[in-house]
């Protein structure tokens, strides 16, 4: 039986392939080690996806998952997946090769994760070959929701946005230059927290302003990082996430008029990185 988690800061989702290819499925907290401590990893992992098998039954663990960053925290993550699987090979690596592994499978392309964060790579079919830092929400992550909500709300507090948008938001959410400020500088995961005001970027996307800024933060993701991939124009771009997916043909324009080929796009990766697994498991 082969174990597959795609885990994140929020969520993680598992699937086993059982003996016969039969897919099960189950969903836990996110596992993200700077978020969570070992106690609540391994209490997860033993009251979540095990509810479906027993650990003794599972040979290969893949375990892709955010915060893996290092060699000590991968040898971490390794570490506590072993203590319950005890008979398994476990194999521990960075989300953004398992997006790359959805998006493009056996192909060579440039994948990119567009969710809460951001994050590129160049892929060769198999292994990440080249990786532009992404620098985190603070100092880069162009493009992603964070930098959406940051631009939205740089805007608005500001005033640099048409008075309509700022009476919109400011009666839907009824936040403030205070209430902001507290919770982007003193509060916890800011960067959750500006990535919350994407509902309200897309739901005014008709509005020129709202588009232009949306444009600008893709406009940088594209030059900042999608064009320092020397295999740009030859390799098809991917994405995977929710910015991905719910602003695509927005990103498909941009791609078309940099002369970048456009691939897939996923919302969440853990079907397609199954099917991956289940063809190598087949074969």
């Amino acid at each position: 039986m082969i174990l597959i988690a795609d885990s994140g800061s929020t969520k993680t989702d598992w699937r086993l392939i059982d003996r016969e290819g039969n897919i099960h499925q189950a969903q836990t907290i996110g596992l993200n080690p700077y978020f969570v401590s070992d106690d609540q990893f391994l209490q997860t992992l033993r009251v979540g996806p095990l509810k479906l098998f027993t650990a003794a039954e599972v040979r290969e663990v893949y375990f892709y998952g955010s915060g893996l960053g290092s060699a000590r925290l991968v040898d971490q993550v390794k570490r506590l997946l072993a203590e319950v699987y005890r008979l398994a090979i476990i194999h521990v690596e960075h989300d953004l090769l398992g997006a790359a592994r959805a998006l493009c499978g056996s192909e060579p392309g440039i994948a990119a994760i567009l969710g809460t964060g951001m994050n590129t790579c160049a892929y060769d079919g198999e292994f990440i070959t080249k990786n532009v830092p992404s620098l985190g929400f603070i100092l880069g992550d162009e493009g992603s929701g964070t930098d959406l909500g940051r631009r939205w709300v740089q805007a608005f507090l500001l005033g640099e946005a048409p008075g309509d948008l700022i009476n919109d938001f400011y009666e839907g959410y009824g936040a403030d230059k205070e209430i902001i400020l507290d919770r982007v500088y003193k509060g916890e995961r800011p960067n959750r927290f500006l990535a919350s005001f994407v509902p309200f970027v897309r739901k005014h996307l008709g509005d020129p302003f709202m588009l232009n800024l949306v444009k600008g933060a893709f406009a940088e993701f594209f030059d900042r990082y999608v064009v320092r991939y020397e295999q740009h124009k030859e390799w098809p771009l991917h994405i995977s996430g929710s910015i991905g997916f719910h602003f695509h043909h927005i990103l498909q324009l941009q791609a078309e008029e940099r002369d970048i080929p456009f691939g897939s796009v996923l919302q969440k990766p853990i079907a397609a990185l199954t099917l991956y697994h289940l063809q190598r498991y087949e074969d």
